[in-house]
């Protein structure tokens, strides 16, 4: 891999013919230019200096301002320095198909040499999930949003993050080796849409017609009973402690499940740590609420006794 960012080309030719390959994109604007010429040297300032990582953000910012794909030959080479492989692949993959037509044949042979060596240092890992426009962040970079296709990142240990359009935010770590292709499933993170139910209107029943009557006044002199009150039975109080206790053995249950899963996941050989991950904190959650309904419903018994014994 060459070392050296493109230096040999005078810069302010470098931005002309930026500028001259894609009018549209500064529209001949000579501030637009000066910036990203400026940009452009302290880049190679940076590089040569050995600062790759804000080498990096100057050459970017000067595509930003002039998109040549020339300078994406220089990302591609500062993100190998700074071992970012999947980076650099992708920064040659998109110079060669942006300057395919006026790139000079051994150029494009030497990038294609350079895209062979990178293919077994990095991998690529497809994210799984029912949530549609999730945002999709490996490394604590954003890939896209979901549904999305293989995502190219370098070997080692990733940590892919999932964060729903209403904030619910997921985690998992897995490990990619050279050339493997990596299956991410999530759980779903926000909460399915909600179907409102429709109701039929009901007709009114027509209003009977009305009738006058003469009804005679009567006076009664008796007097006018006070009404005892009557004990009623707390139905709502004993209703809410029968679903806590529903939900307590329903939670249980799935506790349970869960955690024969888990034992199973634990005895297979190789061990899968996205699976084992995934159904040890399924377990805890579902053991975690069957604890907070067990306990909502020891509350909720002793108020309904209360109630009981007060109304007789």
């Amino acid at each position: 891999m060459k070392t050296a960012v493109v230096l040999a080309v005078a810069l302010a030719t470098l931005v002309a013919r930026a500028a001259a390959a894609q009018p549209t994109a500064t529209n001949g604007d000579p501030v637009k230019l000066d910036d990203a010429q400026r940009r452009f040297q302290r880049g190679v300032e940076l590089y040569k200096e050995g600062d790759f990582d804000a080498a990096f953000v100057e050459f970017k910012r000067a595509y930003d301002v002039v998109p040549s794909f020339k300078i994406l030959y220089n990302l591609a080479q500062v993100s190998y320095q700074r071992h970012d492989y999947a980076s650099a692949l992708r920064y040659f993959r998109q110079y060669l198909a942006e300057g395919d037509a006026a790139m000079p044949v051994d150029r494009q042979r030497e990038v294609a040499a350079e895209i062979t060596k990178l293919a077994p240092r990095v991998g690529s890992i497809e994210v799984q999930t029912l949530d549609e426009g999730a945002e999709v962040l490996v490394d604590d970079v954003v890939m896209g949003t979901t549904p999305v296709g293989d995502l190219i990142v370098n070997v080692g240990r990733r940590k892919v993050d999932l964060v729903a359009r209403g904030g619910e935010h997921a985690t998992r770590v897995v490990e990619v080796g050279g050339g493997e292709r990596v299956r991410v499933p999530f759980p779903r993170v926000a909460p399915p849409p909600v179907a409102a139910a429709s109701v039929p209107m009901m007709a009114s029943p027509p209003a009977a017609p009305a009738t006058s009557t003469t009804v005679p006044m009567v006076v009664s002199t008796a007097p006018v009973p006070t009404p005892t009150p009557t004990a009623s039975f707390p139905w709502k109080s004993w209703t809410m402690t029968g679903l806590l206790a529903a939900g307590a053995a329903t939670t249980g249950v799935l506790a349970v499940v869960s955690k024969r899963e888990l034992d199973a996941q634990l005895a297979r050989f190789p061990l899968d740590d996205v699976e084992v991950d995934y159904y040890d904190r399924r377990t805890r959650g579902f053991a975690l609420a069957t604890d907070g309904l067990l306990i909502g419903t020891t509350i909720m018994t002793a108020v309904s006794f209360y109630l009981t014994f007060r109304s007789n």
